[in-house]
C-alpha cells in the first residue's frame, strides 16, 4: 500500500479488515481495546512530523500503528525483537521490518536517517540497565531536530 495520506482515525479504522484477515483473536481484541491510545499516538505524530517523513516505529508488532502511519503517508520502518508472527500485516501495508533487540542491538538504520521515532508499549518493558543504550540508538538514527514520541501504556 502506497502513501494514502489519510487522517489518523480513517487510517486506523481502515485497518480493521486487515487485522481480521491477517491477525488473530489477540490482535483483533487489541485493535479495539487499544484504539484510543493508538489514535492519540497517530495524532501526536501528525502534529509534529509531516506526512512523507521517515518514521521508525520501535517495538512495533503487531504493526497496527506502523500500518496506520503508512496509510497516513509516512515512510515507515518497523523494528521489533520478534516480528515474524505478524510480518504479513506489515508487508501488506508496505512497511519495512527490521528484527532487533532494542536493549542490545544496534538498529540497522543509518545515522540521522529518520525524522521521527515512535516508542509506545515498549519503554516500561525495558530493563532500566539498557534504557540508555535504547535511547542512544534512537538519538543516533534521528535527524537533528527529529522527534521521539513515547507514551507508556496506562
Amino acid at each position: 500500500m502506497n502513501a494514502v495520506e489519510l487522517e489518523p482515525s480513517s487510517a486506523l479504522l481502515g485497518l480493521e479488515q486487515l487485522v481480521r484477515s491477517l491477525g488473530d483473536a489477540r490482535v483483533l481484541h487489541s485493535f479495539y481495546f487499544e484504539f484510543g491510545r493508538r489514535l492519540y499516538t497517530l495524532k501526536l505524530v501528525l502534529e509534529f512530523c509531516p506526512p512523507g517523513s521517515e518514521v521508525v516505529d520501535l517495538g512495533a508488532s503487531p504493526f497496527i500503528v506502523s500500518c496506520a502511519l503508512a496509510r497516513m503517508g509516512y515512510r515507515v520502518v518497523a523494528v521489533d525483537c520478534d516480528p515474524a508472527e505478524y510480518s504479513t500485516m506489515a508487508s501488506a501495508c508496505g512497511v519495512k521490518v527490521i528484527k532487533a533487540d532494542l536493549e542490545r542491538d544496534m538498529l540497522d538504520l543509518a545515522d540521522s536517517s529518520m525524522d521521527c521515532a515512535v516508542l509506545t508499549e515498549v519503554l516500561e518493558h525495558l530493563n532500566p540497565y539498557y534504557v540508555s543504550h535504547t535511547l542512544s540508538e534512537i538519538n543516533r538514527v534521528l535527524k537533528p531536530g527529529g522527534g521521539l514520541y513515547s507514551r507508556p501504556q496506562t
